[in-house]
């Protein structure tokens, strides 16, 4: 049986249609002062002759390197690529898992990772005041390295990110939280805590908080509107390795009040799914695994919107053969790119507006690039001085290929434009669904340099009201502004309607509408 909600989410996901009509378009909804980003049609009742568009970061290059005897595989530093002991492939691991943040009480950029996979290494640590020069200060407890952790069996590390907790102040005990793995050992999440980022204590005394699987991007972190924490991990759909691994995504909430350390273990699953790319292509010699799987899956919560960084590997069924590495061609096959994938409730996210299309956020690089075969998305993205810094781990060589160079690179984004409203040379219009006005002004994030933005305001109805609408509402022309504040001719803002049911109609041309938000 075909039902209404199957035809609404149908027409929630055309996002190329020239007019879309949302659900619900009367019901009046509550944004409060919440900047409204346009990864969805959350806040659209319809387009017309506009479009829900993907961002691209522009690249800056490579900020770090593997520069300390615990950042190769062998142990010993080097040039050319590296690799040796380690997993089977041997590949160098450095910033293999990576994690980067801006610590707003030490007023500096942090960043903690994976160094290498080999046993006794753990996570390690760098720090810069511009984000872009680095230093590995020797913290460790003999003064010799970098590391700040090992995990507690004294193992290796892998499948490492950090998360500073907003839930908590700065000088709280567990204001700094790392999930990870060791290996060799079960292929379990464990969790840990610090007050600093640099002296760690270890959770359920070291030992693993879930079951299998971890080889992922394991994760904790805060979700502001459960007021829980979440974890996320790898679960198995295939075979635990190999040509028939089918690697998919297990997200889970705390269920004993968020005391993590009287109950480390109480996780509750919310969700598990894998990548249904519409392609199906298939692993060669494989019985139906997907080519196109999620690799890691990291999430990020910004303006409301959870949006997970969806880090697809092209899988293939042979390892690159030993002495048979390409360090020029760009391959396509056993490579890594990665896709935003927004989420309102962070269980159910949007893969059809960018990782099913093939439209990455950081594109990989031409033949003979630092990252030609491999563009891995961070654990959080910095948004800082009004942009989005996104730190991507990139290689030259495949999956398997044993030998690469690992690099931690950065590319940076226009502020709020990972998704945005697009109108080209004929004139678009959007209406936003009813919503309660409660503040005095609008601001826009919007690029109109070649183009114009004209702000309409209408009753909840759709009719226009006369005081902000037609020849009272002003075009605005070449203008390319983070925080545009339309006006009107007969009104000096909106302080009139507050309290009131309103729609918004942008009509744009050549124009690209990041944001609004009600001040």
């Amino acid at each position: 049986m075909i039902t209404f909600s199957r035809i609404a989410l149908v027409l929630i996901t055309i996002y190329s249609l020239s007019s879309v009509s949302a659900i619900d378009s009367e019901k009046v909804i509550k944004i409060g002062k919440q900047k409204q980003l346009f990864v969805d049609h959350f806040i659209i009742d319809s387009l017309e002759k506009v479009s829900i568009e993907v961002g691209q970061a522009q690249k800056y290059g490579v900020v770090m390197e593997p520069t300390l005897p615990t950042d190769f595989q062998t142990g010993k530093v080097h040039d050319g690529p590296d690799g040796g002991a380690g997993y089977s492939f041997g590949e160098s691991a450095f910033c293999w898992f990576f994690s980067p943040h801006w610590d707003e009480q030490k007023k500096m950029f942090r960043l903690w990772y994976m160094p290498s996979k080999r046993k006794g290494i753990g996570l390690a640590y760098a720090e810069s005041k511009d984000g872009i020069n680095w230093t590995k200060p020797m913290v460790s407890k003999d003064g010799k390295s970098n590391i700040v952790m090992e995990p507690a069996n004294g193992a290796g590390l892998d499948g490492v990110t950090v998360t500073i907790d907003p839930s908590l102040p700065y000088g709280s005990s567990e204001k700094y939280k790392v999930a990870y793995f060791p290996h060799p050992g079960k292929c379990q999440t464990h969790l840990g805590y610090s007050a600093d980022g640099i002296n760690w204590k270890h959770y359920n005394n070291g030992n693993p908080v879930t079951g299998r699987a971890a080889d992922f991007s394991n994760k904790i972190t805060w979700d502001p509107n459960r007021k829980k924490y979440l974890l996320l991990c790898r679960q198995d759909f295939g075979a635990e390795g190999g040509v028939g691994e089918l690697r998919g995504v297990r997200i889970m909430e705390h269920s004993k009040s968020n005391d993590l350390i009287n109950h480390p273990t109480a996780w509750k699953t919310l969700t598990k799914f894998v990548l249904n790319d519409p392609g199906k292509t298939i692993v060669p010699g494989s019985r139906n695994v997907p080519e196109r799987q999620i690799h890691t899956f990291q999430i990020w919560y910004y303006e409301g919107v959870w949006f997970g960084l969806a880090d697809v590997l092209v899988a293939t069924d042979v390892p690159v053969p030993h002495g048979k590495q390409d360090y020029q061609t760009r391959h396509e096959k056993g490579v890594w790119e990665f896709y935003m994938a927004p989420s309102r409730d962070a269980t159910n996210y949007d893969f059809e507006i960018a990782a099913y299309p093939r439209k990455p956020l950081i594109p990989r690089g031409p033949d003979g690039s630092f990252d030609k075969d491999c563009a891995r998305p961070p654990a959080n993205i910095i948004t800082h001085n009004d942009e989005h810094w996104i730190y991507y781990f990139a290689t030259n060589e495949r999956w398997g290929a044993r030998f690469w160079d690992a690099r931690m690179a950065l590319a940076k984004l226009r502020l709020d434009g990972f998704f945005y409203l697009n109108s080209e040379a004929k004139e678009g219009k959007v209406i936003t669904r009813p919503f309660i006005f409660e503040g005095d002004d609008l601001e826009l994030n919007v690029n109109a340099l070649n183009g114009f933005i004209k702000v309409e305001i209408l009753d909840d109805k759709g009719n226009s009201l006369p005081q902000f609408s037609g020849v009272s509402a002003k075009i605005y022309r070449g203008h390319n502004s983070l925080k545009l504040k339309p006006s009107w001719s007969s009104q000096p803002n909106l302080s009139s309607l507050k309290g009131k049911a309103i729609r918004i109609r942008f009509t744009l041309q050549n124009t690209k509408l990041y944001s609004f938000k009600v001040l």
